[in-house]
């Protein structure tokens, strides 16, 4: 059975996923994030007030894609969404900075960096995931 150490395996090879949130009428919002493995889980942010927000607060069922070409680990589970609205700002500055550089990002001036999401109201994502499934390359046999 796949787990967080095959997704790790996986982010080795890139950071981007596809996270896929399910909209009121049930229809599924999928959009490609940098991601990274965060507090027994995969984290990343989003800019505030967007579909994936909101989805996220009505239902936190979420799906993270993760593909190195025609290889892909999936893992399904739930967000805890952080929002500047529900959080207090300290948590929220270190969550964002911290989730940033899992992600793969870098800052020479965080102030700034920290300014700017506030401006955006981003918001952090941690899924834990719940089941986990992979396609991996075959293994060769003699």
């Amino acid at each position: 059975m796949p787990t967080l150490d095959d997704v790790a395996a996986m982010l080795k090879q890139q950071p981007y996923a596809v996270v896929s949130t399910i909209r009121p009428s049930g229809t599924v919002q999928s959009t490609l994030v940098n991601v990274g493995l965060y507090d027994n889980g995969i984290g990343f942010t989003t800019s505030g007030r967007t579909l994936k927000e909101y989805n996220l607060k009505r239902n936190p069922a979420c799906t993270i894609t993760i593909h190195n070409g025609p290889y892909w680990i999936t893992a399904e589970g739930r967000a805890r969404l952080y929002s500047w609205d529900q959080t207090d700002p300290e948590t929220m500055r270190r969550l964002l900075r911290e989730l940033y550089v899992i992600a793969g990002g870098t800052h020479d001036d965080w102030e700034t960096y920290d300014r700017v999401v506030r401006e955006e109201q981003r918001a952090a994502v941690v899924m834990v995931p719940e089941r986990i499934y992979v396609r991996r390359p075959r293994q060769e046999r003699d």
